[in-house]
């Protein structure tokens, strides 16, 4: 593994080739990224701009594709050896052929610029871009999403490394380059990211947000870029997608929205710890510690015990969810929910409409996250509905939570303390709340709603 020092001395000399007037002394050059330790300072309130001393605020464009499987984590890819990183397979394998919901962000690439869009995917850890989309699942779509071609821009570079990515129904493979990339209103020179010139069954390229240097890369990706640049004062970023008929969703790097969330942001440790995980695969992994409902005019009700936890993945990529059948079926149950053949659950679209919730409970239920019927119930096409949690594979313990609870909750990925900051989405109004120079200052923010 390589130190923080290493490749920020590789960063400096780029900075240095491409001109860029970013102080040496503004660089985190000293920082060990295994030393976690907060420094508490003041937060500052930013109000609604998009872009401030110490945050990235960027809107996040919801987009349903056809045809493709609902973007449920896929099989692992598996690197070639000259690439470096290996990752493990999954197994999952079926609704290949069902249609899906993505969040995606406008990034802009090169010299001159070219605007991209990519999926937001926190339960991947690289960017990924395409100049072709011949194999594409969806040709028209891929074009519209934007195509980027290194041989237009000036500031490109080839680094002699290969890429490839395995998906349970697409693949991309590809070369890696850097080049200078434009976030809201910040040029990032250098960043590393790989441009997939054969793709198949994919759509867009994709922004990975999980851990990345000093876990599973060897090179620094964009947000460590924006970290050790010093665009953002933590290495956390928080996520709002926000409910259906809502209107609203983003991304903030370094930031948290008050006014899109109630109450405390509980923090939720990732589990297993980092250094128990799989080397290759640094993962948002929480413990789930109850399943439940609240149907319109009852008391909630909970259908595990006090014993009972799940560590799950929590992962914007996935459109579903996926758990333990018992718990599914005990849901299931609850919903009047059909089983087809293939062991999907289906239930009646009307109870879309209803005001009812089902409950997510975390740290012994010191946070149970609320997500509404219209939320969680995904219709796959007119008049026919999924159950937003299915089960997992049979033998598996692969378990994910994908948007159908994502888009009930307010959260701050925190990879400085190594912690998910969750809490009940609420949309209320507009203002940013910046984190310092430590993610300990997530602690002090409360929702206004």
């Amino acid at each position: 593994m390589l130190t923080r020092s290493c490749w920020i001395s590789g960063l400096l000399l780029t900075l240095a080739v491409l001109g860029s007037a970013t102080a040496i002394s503004d660089l985190r050059f000293d920082e060990d990224p295994n030393l976690r330790t907060p420094r508490i300072r003041p937060l500052r309130i930013e109000g609604s701009k998009t872009w401030g001393d110490g945050f990235v605020r960027m809107p996040v464009h919801r987009h349903r594709f056809n045809d493709t499987k609902p973007r449920r984590r896929p099989d692992r890819m598996r690197k070639p050896e000259h690439t470096g990183n290996a990752r493990r397979d999954w197994g999952w394998s079926h609704l290949d052929d069902y249609q899906g919901l993505t969040y995606m962000i406008e990034i802009y690439i090169g010299t001159p610029p070219q605007k991209v869009m990519v999926s937001i995917d926190t339960g991947s850890y690289e960017l990924w871009v395409t100049p072709k989309c011949i194999n594409s699942a969806d040709p028209t779509l891929c074009r519209k999403y934007g195509l980027y071609y290194p041989q237009q821009s000036s500031s490109a570079s080839y680094l002699g490394s290969h890429f490839q990515i395995q998906y349970g129904t697409g693949s991309a493979v590809g070369k890696y380059y850097s080049d200078t990339m434009k976030i809201a209103m910040f040029q990032v020179p250098g960043v590393q990211f790989a441009v997939a010139d054969d793709t198949n069954y994919t759509y867009s390229g994709v922004l990975g947000l999980g851990y990345a240097y000093g876990f599973t890369t060897t090179y620094p990706t964009l947000l460590d870029m924006m970290w050790a640049l010093r665009l953002i004062g933590a290495p956390v970023f928080s996520m709002g997608l926000g409910g259906e008929g809502d209107g609203f969703s983003e991304i903030i790097f370094g930031g948290v929205n008050r006014w899109k969330f109630t109450g405390g942001l509980e923090p939720v440790s990732i589990w297993p710890p980092i250094d128990k995980q799989d080397p290759g695969w640094i993962q948002y992994w929480v413990n789930v510690t109850s399943f439940g409902m609240t149907k319109p005019g009852r008391p909630k009700s909970i259908y595990t015990d006090e014993q009972f936890t799940m560590s799950t993945l929590i992962d914007s990529g996935s459109t579903l969810s996926y758990i333990r059948e018992d718990i599914v079926s005990v849901i299931g149950q609850q919903l009047n929910a059909r089983v087809d053949p293939n062991g999907h659950y289906w239930v009646d679209c009307a109870l879309r409409k209803q005001n009812g919730t089902v409950d997510f409970g975390f740290n012994n239920e010191r946070m149970i996250v609320s997500v509404p019927f219209k939320d969680f119930i995904w219709e796959q096409y007119p008049g026919h509905c999924l159950m937003g949690v299915q089960p997992a594979d049979a033998g598996t313990t692969n378990y994910v939570l994908g948007d159908t609870f994502i888009r009930g909750a307010y959260l701050v990925f925190d990879q400085q303390s190594d912690v998910v900051w969750i809490a009940n989405y609420y949309n209320c109004g507009d203002g940013v709340v910046t984190v310092g120079n430590s993610s300990a200052d997530t602690q002090f923010v409360r929702g206004a709603c």
